[in-house]
C-alpha cells in the first residue's frame, strides 16, 4: 500500500480521476503527471479501485433510464432481434470482447513498462490528431443500435489501443464511432456504455490482486471518500460533456490534448 495519501491528495486524486475518466483526454495521463509533479508514491490500489467504483456508479446513474429499458427488453422475449435495446446490448458486448481479452491475457504484463511520460505525451498528441480527423467526417443520423457486427469489431479493436497510457479509452471509442459517422452525442454515449464492462473488469482484477496481496486495509474512511468524490466529479463531468456536444464539437479537447502532450515533451525532457 505504501505511504497513505493525505486527505487533500485524496480529494485532488478523486477530482482529476472523476473529471478526466469520461472526457476524451485520458485519466491515466493526468494521474501520472500529478504523481510526478507532487512526488506522490503511486497511489495505492485501494485508492484506484475506489475512484473507479465512483466513476462506475456515476455512469450507471446517468444511463439508468437506458439500462432499465435494456433490462426490460431482455425479459420481454418478443421481437428479440428487431429490438433496438437488444441490438445495442449485443453491439456493446462485441465492442468489449477485444479489450477484455487483450487486457486480461496480454496487457497486464506490459502496463507498468508503458506508463511513462513520453508514451503519454505521444499517445495524447496522436490520439488528438485522430479525433480531429474523424470529427471532420460528415454526420449521418447513425446510432449505436444500427452498427453492424464488423463495425462493432472495428470499434472494439480500436479500443484495445486505449490500453496505451494517454490514448484515452473514451477518446478512442469516440474516434472510432466518428469514423463510422455516428453522431457526436451517440459517440460519447457509446464511450459511457462501454466503460461499464471495462471498469468492472479492471476493478475485478485489482480487487483479486488486493485480496491476495494485502492482509489488512485500515483506511476505510479514505476509500469511502475517494469513491464518493470520484462519483460526484465523474457525474458532473458526464453532464457537462453531453450538454457541450448538443451544440459544439470536440475541438477544445483536441487542442487541450495536443498542448498537454507538447508541454510534457518540453518540460519533462529538459
Amino acid at each position: 500500500q505504501g505511504n497513505i495519501m493525505l486527505f487533500w491528495e485524496i480529494i485532488l486524486y478523486s477530482l482529476v480521476q472523476g473529471i478526466t475518466e469520461f472526457l476524451p483526454i485520458s485519466s491515466s495521463a493526468h494521474l501520472l503527471i500529478l504523481e510526478k509533479l507532487l512526488s506522490w508514491p503511486i497511489p495505492g490500489r485501494t485508492t484506484a479501485i475506489a475512484a473507479h467504483l465512483g466513476s462506475l456508479f456515476a455512469v450507471l446513474l446517468y444511463l439508468k433510464g437506458d439500462i432499465i429499458s435494456i433490462l426490460r427488453s431482455i425479459f420481454k422475449l418478443e421481437n428479440y432481434f428487431q429490438n433496438n435495446n437488444i441490438k445495442t446490448l449485443k453491439n456493446i458486448i462485441v465492442i468489449t470482447i477485444p479489450i477484455i481479452l487483450v487486457g486480461l491475457f496480454i496487457f497486464k504484463n506490459f502496463d507498468d513498462k508503458l506508463l511513462t511520460l513520453n508514451v503519454i505525451a505521444w499517445s495524447s498528441i496522436i490520439g488528438a490528431t485522430l479525433l480531429f480527423i474523424s470529427d471532420k467526417f460528415k454526420i449521418k443520423e447513425k446510432n449505436i443500435s444500427s452498427l453492424s457486427f464488423l463495425e462493432c469489431l472495428f470499434i472494439g479493436i480500436l479500443q484495445v489501443f486505449a490500453l496505451i497510457p494517454g490514448a484515452s479509452r473514451s477518446g478512442t471509442i469516440i474516434t472510432a464511432a466518428r469514423i463510422l459517422n455516428i453522431q457526436r452525442i451517440e459517440a460519447a454515449k457509446l464511450g459511457l456504455y462501454t466503460s461499464i464492462p471495462v471498469i468492472l473488469g479492471a476493478v475485478t482484477l485489482e480487487s483479486i490482486w488486493l485480496i491476495n496481496n494485502v492482509s489488512n486495509i485500515t483506511n476505510y474512511l479514505y476509500i469511502v471518500i475517494t469513491c464518493i468524490m470520484s462519483f460526484i466529479f465523474a457525474y458532473l463531468s458526464i453532464i457537462f460533456l453531453m450538454k457541450w456536444l448538443k451544440t459544439k464539437n470536440f475541438a477544445p479537447f483536441i487542442l487541450y490534448r495536443i498542448l498537454l502532450g507538447l508541454t510534457i515533451l518540453i518540460i519533462f525532457n529538459n
